[in-house]
């Protein structure tokens, strides 16, 4: 009986500590609740491309640390490679994601005239819970990909093209 109480006490303390303090979304990704950076502007907007059904999510993500590089967003079940933007003074990066536009199917009763058909995007939902105006960036930190959650990203309005 002894050996049964020791042989479960040293499966389940290593266990009970392996668990100790992670903050994990959906039991996949842990989550770094004080990142080495600070977001100072977390905005986005959508937009309609020049072409019919091309338009997409930008986000943008201004943060004060220039030695951590943003790799990755998950916004509103979509996960796309961040940017960052040289062109701009601030420390910015760029998350534009385009929603598919719907595709033109052809049925018909023989199964050859629908050659061409192209299968539905069956895409994996991304591994995080997350409300309308919450994301999650990765970045690389001591050699680890670590995951923040954003939270409170702003909806502005899209900038204006002067002619």
């Amino acid at each position: 009986m002894k050996k049964l109480i020791y042989v479960l006490a040293l499966g389940i303390f290593p266990l009970a500590f392996s668990c100790y303090g992670s903050n994990k979304i959906n039991g996949e990704k842990e989550l770094q609740t004080k990142p080495p950076f600070k977001i100072i502007e977390a905005t986005y907007h959508s937009w309609v491309g020049g072409q019919p059904d091309v338009k997409g999510i930008k986000v943008n993500l201004v943060i004060d640390n220039t030695q951590i590089a943003l790799d990755t967003i998950f916004f509103r079940n979509m996960k796309v490679k961040l940017k960052k933007d040289k062109s701009s003074s601030k420390n910015l990066y760029v998350g534009t994601f385009i929603l598919e536009k719907k595709k033109e199917f052809r049925l018909d009763i023989d199964p050859k005239k629908e050659y061409g058909n192209e299968a539905p995007d069956v895409s994996v939902k991304i591994p995080f819970q997350l409300k309308k105006n919450e994301a999650v960036v990765s970045y690389s930190y001591k050699n680890k990909r670590v995951f923040y959650k954003v939270e409170n990203i702003i909806e502005s309005k899209p900038p204006s093209i002067n002619n």
